[in-house]
């Protein structure tokens, strides 16, 4: 099987990893604006890869059966429906776009294309919140939840990558970039969201960003569940992320990072692989949910993480800086 990657920054070494280690899966081709990092990546994963820098030119000439999409956020709708217009599978970075009406397009052009999209929530399959999820079932599922993401993001982060810190390139801040893994984990536990009330703030990037570095959330779910969420990049350092669940029958699971705790006691979880590049606090889950991507492609099973699924955290959160616009309440579409 033919593939293909798109954006060569921080987070492709990730996905170029996981596609090595695939004995069935050939890099073809590898994309950037700055030739040097695709020419980069090349040569550290694929010396036989062609290197482009114009992603449509790179999908007529090369035609690979996938292609992955790592780009600043305010590309991804264009190049999924560019994808799957020529009938190639997409493995997309989150989140899926910036806006209710880029989501309906994708969705649309998936619809219309015999190629698929997963989303890469990666988080999902780690072991901590896989059993997390099988316990809450158990006791009853979940009545009330809260989760935190405590990040330190600085001025150089963002001047690094200008697309970074605009809302027209990265659709939002914290809640969108670095927490809308998080968000997506809460909303796995509790259900179907209904409403949210939410505040946000420029804490600490003020005169360097044009959104938000801090937000709260407060949300509601079909099943009468709440949560309360709050994410910001103005932390000292990157914290480990937090997620506590009290159950319907009493019973409370608390996620620390990796760690798992049933009543405060410390529970017993399956070990991830932690030989991963990147930062830690992406997780190790992206070698299993890409060779996932391409058993599904394979087999013509689901996706492991669909476009419709992945979409929901995003309508959250866009519904959320509506709401801290507006100063009341929102329901979710």
């Amino acid at each position: 099987m033919k593939t293909a990657l798109i954006g060569c920054g921080a987070i492709s070494g990730n996905h170029l990893t996981a596609i090595r280690a695939l004995p069935d899966v050939e890099l073809v081709a590898l994309c950037d604006v700055i030739p040097e990092r695709a020419e980069a990546a090349r040569n550290k994963y694929a010396p036989d890869a062609a290197v482009y820098a114009d992603y449509r030119k790179m999908l007529d000439e090369t035609k690979p059966d996938a292609v992955h999409i790592a780009t600043p956020h305010h590309l991804h709708a264009e190049m999924t429906c560019e994808a799957l217009a020529r009938g190639i599978n997409v493995f997309l970075e989150k989140p899926v776009c910036i806006s209710e009406e880029e989501i309906a397009r994708m969705t649309e052009a998936e619809k219309k294309s015999r190629g698929r999209v997963c989303v890469c929530f990666q988080n999902r399959l780690n072991h901590s919140v896989l059993l997390a999820k099988k316990l809450a079932g158990e006791f009853g599922g979940v009545g009330s939840a809260r989760a935190a993401v405590t990040w330190c993001r600085d001025a150089e982060y963002y001047r690094t990558d200008g697309w970074r810190g605009k809302a027209a390139t990265e659709g939002g801040g914290v809640l969108i970039n670095q927490a809308i893994h998080e968000l997506d984990l809460l909303i796995g536990y509790c259900g179907v969201p209904s409403t949210v009330s939410a505040k946000t703030a420029n804490h600490r990037h003020a005169g360097v960003i044009e959104v938000e570095d801090t937000a709260e959330l407060l949300i509601g779910f079909d099943s009468g569940a709440t949560a309360f969420f709050t994410a910001t990049t103005a932390f000292g350092c990157d914290a480990p992320n937090f997620d506590e669940l009290f159950c319907r029958n009493g019973r409370r699971i608390t996620l620390l990072g990796d760690a798992l705790y049933l009543d405060g006691v410390p529970y017993e979880v399956e070990a991830d692989d932690r030989a991963f590049p990147g930062k830690e606090c992406w997780g190790a889950g992206h070698v299993r949910l890409i060779r996932l991507f391409y058993e599904a492609l394979s087999s013509g099973s689901p996706m492991p993480i669909t476009l419709e699924s992945a979409a929901v955290p995003l309508c959250v959160l866009l519904a959320a800086y509506r709401s801290s616009e507006q100063g009341v309440p929102i329901k979710i579409k």
